[in-house]
């Protein structure tokens, strides 16, 4: 009966989640192409940039929220309500200090925004000054700070699709609001301000939302963390904030170096392609958040050779919606943008394929990444995070000084510490703490799926590259993308364990035959 609940709960939050996704995504790509067309490359340029410095302050979360997330896990299992409030008291008090922290820097860097651009002359006469747009992002994020810690009970407790309906409706309203202030004002400033104020609305209704479901945490404010669990929350912090510290060095200070050695406009033009995958990301992450909880619960009450079939069945499921997803965008993303937002704003082939193949090697961590935060294992994967950040920025620094690349160097730096560094040092992790098991299977594993990956792009690139780029052509290339990679990898997995267990799963969110069982 648990299984099944817990299976349901999985399915719910992730049908909810995609589903809020998808009409988002529409809603942003409409948004994108009307800003590309009203305002222009060097605008498209200044908004990623600030969106990046502001991911690079964001390093102060230090990765917080997945350390609180997991330790409510056990007490939210067996509704112990003074634990579960003890822990949001503290999370509260801390994510303010947080906002303040984050808001109070970037207060400090207005003097110094002109350093991020390598050839500030380019900026139009028209934009307003750019620390009125960059408090405006910076407002955005600081802001939710103090609002935004509520929405991590209501996913720990396997109801993130009342996240997802309350993201969903919010970024509508956003989105129709913004696009309306594009078309008729062409306005950047209103643009940035409707984002403002519907992220503060809907922290503030999820937080509402929360009170409600979770009455006894307006009740229970005074309760305090005991010392036990606040040194392992400080311990488990410390060791996110290295690994916070690995993603800030790949996303938001290789765009900053963009922005400083190549120029604003590549900024602007990379922005398009993140735009993309970063949707496709989203999507794919949200397949897997609404299961964290769920495996969470799961390794908590199994054995681990009973948590060791699960991974080899979610790395299964994770390398399957990967690569199909990679060969989509190897396919597609070219055309997409030629059709939407111009020729100009087009990668060379070979560009767009290291970022494709980034996507899918960062993609295919997913898996070993859940497992390594259900079970806790930040501190023991501290190092890993530290190597990367150096590793990158050392790498990404020489690529692009030393050898004048461009954009490519970024890639080819990102993609090299993604393989060298990250994949098979998490697979170790999770193999020695989890499994206590060689680390050889799983590093086999992910060679069988990149050779399939590579095999599943040669068949469908040699069919799709004799279409035109055409609105009928790119509906075509959906067609073949879609078809020849899942023909092929049904063809090869059909008969295996972790194959039949994928589709069981997606048999019963279609046939919607799963039930709320107790």
């Amino acid at each position: 009966m648990k299984e099944n609940n817990r299976i349901y709960k999985s399915i719910r939050n992730s049908t909810y989640a995609i589903l809020g996704q998808i009409i988002t995504i529409a809603l942003n790509f409409i948004s994108r192409t009307i800003f590309i067309h009203t305002l222009g490359a060097i605008y498209l340029g200044i908004n990623g940039l600030f969106t990046n410095i502001l991911s690079v302050l964001s390093f102060a979360e230090l990765g917080f929220s997945t350390a609180i997330i997991y330790e409510m896990y056990a007490p939210l299992a067996n509704n112990d309500k003074k634990r579960v409030a003890s822990l949001m008291n503290f999370y509260s008090k801390v994510y303010k200090y947080i906002g303040s922290s984050i808001f109070i820097i970037g207060i400090f860097l207005i003097p110094y925004l002109h350093f991020f651009i390598k050839d500030p002359s380019i900026i139009p006469a028209n934009l307003p000054p750019l620390w009125i747009i960059f408090l405006l992002f910076l407002l955005n994020t600081s802001a939710s700070y103090f609002f935004s810690y509520k929405r991590s009970i209501i996913v720990a407790s396997q109801n993130s699709y009342i996240d997802s309906i309350n993201q969903m409706e919010f970024n509508i309203i956003r989105n129709i609001l913004q696009i309306s202030v594009l078309f008729f004002f062409k306005s950047f400033v209103s643009f940035l301000i409707i984002q403002l104020v519907c992220t503060f609305l809907s922290n503030v209704f999820i937080s509402i939302k929360a009170n409600k479901l979770y009455p006894y945490l307006r009740n229970k404010k005074k309760e305090k963390i005991n010392y036990e669990t606040l040194h392992n929350i400080k311990k488990n912090v410390f060791a996110m904030a290295f690994n916070k510290l690995g993603g800030v060095a790949v996303s938001g200070v290789n765009n900053l170096m963009i922005a400083k050695f190549v120029g604003i406009v590549a900024v602007g033009y990379y922005s398009n392609y993140l735009l993309i995958i970063n949707t496709i990301k989203t999507i794919f992450v949200q397949f897997f958040i609404p299961i964290t909880a769920s495996i969470g619960n799961f390794v908590v009450t199994k054995t681990k050779e009973e948590s060791h079939i699960l991974f080899l069945k979610l790395l299964f499921i994770n390398a399957y919606i990967a690569i199909f997803l990679s060969i989509c965008l190897s396919t597609l993303i070219n055309s997409f943008i030629i059709i939407f937002w111009g020729k100009d704003f087009v990668f060379s082939t070979t560009l767009t394929l290291l970022i494709i193949f980034n996507f899918y090697i960062d993609r295919i961590r997913q898996s070993s990444q859940i497992f390594i935060d259900v079970n806790g294992l930040f501190w023991q994967i501290k190092w890993r995070a530290f190597c990367e950040a150096v590793f990158t920025i050392i790498l990404v620094s020489i690529l692009l000084i030393k050898f004048n690349m461009e954009i490519e160097g970024v890639i080819i730096g990102t993609l090299l510490n993604n393989i060298l560094i990250n994949l098979w040092w998490e697979g170790y992790i999770i193999y020695k703490y989890i499994f206590k098991k060689r680390v050889l299977k799983y590093l086999l594993l992910h060679i069988k799926y990149i050779l399939v990956l590579i095999f599943c792009y040669i068949c469908t690139s040699s069919i799709s590259s004799l279409i035109p780029n055409s609105i009928i052509g790119f509906f075509l290339k959906t067609l073949i993308s879609i078809v020849i990679p899942n023909i092929i990898m049904i063809t090869i997995f059909y008969h295996t364990k972790e194959f039949q267990y994928f589709k069981d799963i997606l048999s019963k969110i279609i046939t919607h035959k799963i039930y709320n069982h107790e």
